[in-house]
């Protein structure tokens, strides 16, 4: 696998996970965390969202966040060298002072 497509799969995967990690910080949102009694004294308690229990939502939300965070790690280490290469070229150069310009005055 050349390194163009092994980018863009990693960059899908690194998207899917966020998408799905949002997704279900949202799903985790949207349901009550239990409270007094595990919250079944609320009328309209919500135990589930879409069939799944808060449990496995929140195991969804773990799952797609380490995923996340796995191809992010990869994503550093593949561009390491340009990262370096970057950083060091931001730090050495300096800032250009603005040039001064003379006006000339015509009376």
């Amino acid at each position: 696998m050349n390194k163009a497509r092994l980018n863009y799969v990693l960059d899908a995967v690194i998207g899917v996970a966020f998408l799905l990690s949002g997704a279900t910080g949202v799903a985790l949102l949207l349901m009550d965390n239990g409270g007094y009694r595990g919250g079944r004294h609320v009328v309209g308690f919500a135990t589930a969202l879409l069939g799944l229990s808060r449990g496995t939502w929140s195991d969804l939300h773990t799952w797609a966040s380490l995923v996340m965070i796995a191809g992010i790690a990869v994503h550093v280490a593949l561009h390491w060298k340009w990262i370096v290469g970057m950083t060091k070229k931001m730090m050495t150069s300096r800032p250009r002072r603005a040039q001064e310009q003379v006006c000339e005055v015509v009376v």
